[in-house]
């Protein structure tokens, strides 16, 4: 796995994240956009999929585990390697056009939003 944090801080990270989710009493994440259960593994990457950051909670995300990082509120969200591939069509409730995550790195944790990165519209809410 890989981050988007300096080399050799993968252990901090790995570590940050199982804290994380041992917290909330999980070792399943769901998926942000189709809800499916992935288990967390104790090396990288720790899902099928995707992690990332947000600094705001989604409201319209039912999966979510808060975590503090630098002493700031931030919600943990993973996104499948479905969803990221395209398998699952994922479009935006507001525009209808195709949300495409093709371009993210498996096994990675992003310290960014990765679904208000990139917008397709004004309102960059997508479902499944």
């Amino acid at each position: 796995m890989e981050d988007d944090a300096q080399v050799g801080q993968g252990e901090d990270l790995r570590k940050f994240i199982l804290a994380a989710l041992s917290a909330s009493h999980r070792n399943v994440v769901n998926c942000a956009l189709c809800h499916r259960a992935l288990p967390v593994f104790e090396q990288f990457p720790l899902v099928d999929g995707t992690l990332f950051l947000s600094p705001s909670r989604h409201d319209e995300i039912e999966y979510d585990v808060p975590c503090h990082l630098q002493g700031r509120l931030m919600h943990l969200y993973a996104v499948c390697v479905d969803c990221l591939e395209g398998v699952h069509k994922i479009i935006c409730i507001k525009c209808k056009s195709r949300w495409d995550g093709s371009w993210h790195q498996l096994g990675t944790m992003y310290t960014y939003d990765i679904l208000a990165a990139s917008p397709c519209c004004q309102v960059s809410t997508v479902h499944k």
